[in-house]
């Protein structure tokens, strides 16, 4: 049984509504189609963050390597200033995939409602992360200072919070206000 990702969405109720029955009622399966896949709906949720988690690393990297929206960007684009340019594409990749996918993405950093020692969870998640290092401007096989780290993953991902609670708002309207 294949699940896919937007399954999260289950009437724009979010993943607390999310339910093995509900799924499977709307892959037009049996009810119990899905427990020889994924047992419990831990297991089912695991399985939608695996993909998540796989769908939010292919746009950091993508973002990483001058390719947005499935676009190539000019290589001289991609050359300017490397550190920063890499950080803020990476950055916006990640908040665009926060806006694109917001229940999704709140049950991947959701970790009590999932299972990390699920195999295709845990080189998911890990994948992504090794991607979110590029934040820091450093090439991902050069270890990054655990605080930058966590100080730059905490900004972004707050952001991406905030987008996709539609709590930026204000600052749009400030920011045409001083450029008016």
């Amino acid at each position: 049984m294949r699940i896919k990702a937007e399954e999260t969405r289950q009437g724009g109720r979010g993943v607390e509504a999310l339910t093995l029955r509900g799924v499977t009622r709307h892959a037009g399966v049996s009810a119990t189609a899905a427990v020889p896949h994924f047992g419990t709906l831990t297991g089912l949720r695991s399985a939608l963050a695996a993909q998540g988690y796989t769908e939010h690393a292919q746009r950091l990297l993508c973002a990483l390597e001058g390719e947005i929206d499935g676009r190539e960007r000019g290589v001289g684009s991609c050359l300017q200033s490397e550190s920063r340019a890499t950080s803020f594409a990476a950055g916006a990749a990640y908040i665009e995939f926060a806006l694109d996918n917001p229940d999704l993405f709140r049950l991947m950093f959701r970790r009590a409602l999932l299972d990390y020692t699920q195999f295709d969870l845990a080189i998911a998640s890990d994948r992504a992360f090794q991607a979110l290092r590029s934040l820091s401007g450093k090439d991902v096989a050069v270890p990054a200072r655990p605080a930058l780290m966590a100080g730059l993953w905490g900004r972004v991902h707050g952001l991406a919070v905030l987008a996709i609670d539609d709590m930026l708002g204000m600052f749009e309207t400030e920011q045409g206000a001083e450029e008016g």
